[in-house]
């Protein structure tokens, strides 16, 4: 029996099933194992993280280098396989992972727990195109947001608070416009969401972000001219005339 078929057989044995056949990888001398996961309405996932996880180790032990890519919808959703295959493959290494993808190319974009080498970028890098060759995808662009000007937590509220109330797309837009290198909206949406969890921001039906009055508290306030307070209010003057 060879390799693929045998990881493939392991990976069954404990009712994790597969999307198509285990295909080598030669060129990083491992083997990508395609699994096909569902979720329901409550997030619970089917198999579960742990019997992934145990078929994995069980194939590595027996074979070599596994490479796990997590399918929620058959090729369909090609950026959260990205996601999953870099986080599985690189836990301590990779904080979070976005990615656009149009006519067959992908930009992509990684955000690590540490900074990171250039050598260890092409890693990442060549692990993602080798990743996208499969799906018949080209990597048109790759970013390790530790070399970009992003925006820290407190500008992407600053902003907010200037312009609120605000559309995602326009406080990106606006931070852009500042100097920073913002990687997509859903980067800055998920500064947003973490806020709007806590109570310092909400999210109005029209889809517009505002503060809350626990947010407004908790970022503070001053009485000069470059308050918060005093440049919102100069905003909402100059969108009056």
């Amino acid at each position: 029996m060879v390799d693929s078929e045998q990881i493939a057989r392991l990976f069954e044995e404990r009712d994790v099933p597969l999307v198509g056949p285990v295909i080598e990888d030669r060129e990083n001398e491992r083997y990508l194992v395609f699994v096909k996961v569902t979720t329901s309405h409550d997030g619970s996932q089917t198999p579960t993280n742990y019997a992934i996880s145990q078929a994995e180790k069980e194939a590595e032990a027996e074979i070599g280098r596994v490479s796990v890519v997590l399918i929620n919808r058959g090729n369909e959703d090609i950026s959260n396989s990205i996601k999953s295959f870099l986080l599985r493959r690189f836990p301590d290494e990779v904080r979070n992972v976005f990615s656009q993808i149009s006519q067959n190319r992908a930009s992509v974009w990684v955000e690590p727990k540490m900074a990171t080498s250039s050598e260890r970028s092409d890693e990442l890098s060549a692990s993602v195109s080798g990743l996208l060759s499969h799906f018949g995808i080209e990597l048109a662009s790759f970013v390790n947001t530790t070399e970009l000007n992003l925006p820290s937590e407190t500008a992407c509220v600053g902003a907010l608070r200037r312009k609120a109330p605000v559309s995602l797309e326009a406080l990106v837009a606006d931070l852009r416009r500042k100097g920073f290198e913002v990687p997509n909206d859903d980067w800055v949406g998920r500064i947003l969401d973490k806020w709007r969890k806590k109570g310092l921001l909400m999210r109005k039906r029209n889809g517009n972000f505002v503060m809350t009055v626990s947010g407004l508290k908790a970022l503070g306030s001053g009485r000069n001219r470059r308050s918060p307070d005093v440049v919102r209010a100069l905003e909402l003057g100059r969108r009056d005339q």
